[in-house]
């Protein structure tokens, strides 16, 4: 691969890490205001908002990796 095209990739996926680091905390930000409010959440947010949190971290990861 040319330097040029390995550098286009790697931008790609960083772009979309971002991108679905920015859809997680979409979908997590109302159970995150409900969890404030209500104080609590039903066993399916719950469950719903520890796995979006988990996918949340991996990409965090995967752009950490990216960035070195």
């Amino acid at each position: 691969m040319t330097d040029n095209y390995k550098l286009g990739y790697q931008d790609g996926q960083t772009d979309t890490l971002m991108d679905l680091g920015y859809r997680l905390y979409n979908m997590a930000e109302p159970l995150l205001l409900k969890k404030l409010t209500e104080q609590k959440l039903s066993t399916e947010e719950n469950a719903r908002l520890e796995t979006l949190n988990k996918i949340a971290k991996w990409v965090k990861q995967k752009e950490e990796t990216e960035n070195d």
